[in-house]
């Protein structure tokens, strides 16, 4: 009964991932597809009552072991912001796909399991099985993702400026959480699969950093999305005013944001945008009558004009946070600010 429980949770945040208006991680949502066949092939194995029936369930049940570590290093890689090269992701694909290709092997050949045998009992069916050579390749394949998903993580640690400490530390709870049941799992027999309980509450922890990178990133964040990015700088905030992201084009308007720690509040001493928008900034967002958006405003740095409007971003009709979206007008004549303003 857990696995069907298990298996109706992942299709639910597969329906929820699918109606959230955009893909938040197409990793992630191959992973809740992984778990959510996996489940079902759990649950498929503990009602078994042949053992042809039962090598069935145990392969669709082998995709979230074989597929999952590496969904999850390449989501740890995205919220790190470390871009791996497409020929490696290919690579990797491809092995494990090689790995999952043995396990159907099972009751055919003995590469992955060299002896089967199906048990009934009051609890569900299992099998008992010794492993062949290809089983070893499949451990080393998990010890090597999820090893290789705590160095990534451990070392974006240190760029704060990049990479929010929060995520990361989500990141890690996962991969050690995951490391203990099946430890756990391995060293002491349960009477029920650990595995299927452990990737279902994996995948609710881990929505949690992608719905939030999603939901502030400005480079598609519905509210404040453009067109053109280059010139044009987006800083980003949350409810409780906590700097979340921008645009490169900001970093070059206020240099200073490069030293800003993702999730913390912004640093009250000196900088442009202390200087020229956080008094703006700060009384749009105590007046709880404002409009979604200010109106344009300008300011002068040195030899150059900068437009600026500050906005809301929402979540259905719930508000999340603010964005500011800064333009340099230095060029522009008066015509052409005018009609910035009427489209703004």
């Amino acid at each position: 009964m857990i696995y069907l429980v298990c298996f109706s949770v992942a299709l639910l945040l597969l329906m929820y991932i699918m109606t959230y208006g955009r893909i938040i991680d197409y990793n992630l949502m191959l992973l809740i597809v992984v778990a959510a066949v996996s489940n079902g092939g759990y649950y498929a194995l503990s009602v078994s009552r042949t053992l042809p029936e039962a090598i069935l369930a145990n392969t669709i049940s082998y995709v979230l072991g074989i597929f999952s570590p590496m969904l999850v290093f390449f989501i740890v890689c995205g919220v790190c912001k470390i871009q791996l090269p497409n020929p490696v992701i290919a690579i990797m694909t491809f092995v494990q796909i090689l790995i999952y290709a043995s396990v159907c092997t099972t009751g055919r050949l003995d590469i992955f399991y060299k002896t089967v045998q199906l048990h009934l009992s009051d609890s569900g069916s299992y099998l008992t099985k010794t492993y062949g050579p290809m089983h070893t390749v499949y451990l080393i394949s998990l010890a090597f993702y999820t090893l290789a998903g705590i160095v990534v993580a451990i070392y974006s640690i240190k760029r704060r400026t990049a990479v929010s400490r929060i995520n990361v530390d989500i990141l890690l709870f996962v991969d050690f959480f995951s490391i203990s049941v099946y430890v756990n799992e391995r060293m002491v027999k349960t009477p029920i699969e650990l595995m299927p309980i452990a990737s279902t509450i994996t995948l609710v922890i881990m929505m949690i950093p992608l719905v939030k990178v999603a939901i502030f990133s400005p480079y598609n964040n519905v509210e404040i999305v453009d067109t053109e990015f280059n010139n044009k700088g987006y800083l980003v905030f949350s409810k409780q005013l906590k700097f979340m992201g921008c645009s490169e084009y900001a970093k070059v308007i206020f240099p200073e944001v490069a030293e800003w720690e993702l999730e913390k509040t912004v640093p009250a001493n000196g900088g442009r945008f202390n200087m020229y928008l956080n008094p703006d900034f700060m009384e749009f967002v105590k007046d709880d009558s404002s409009e979604d958006k200010s109106p344009v405003r300008v300011y002068k740095s040195n030899d150059n004009v900068y437009s600026y409007e500050i906005g809301k971003i929402y979540r259905g009709s719930s508000l999340k946070g603010y964005y500011i979206r800064v333009i340099d007008v230095t060029d522009f004549n008066v015509e052409d600010f005018r009609l910035l303003k009427e489209v703004n």
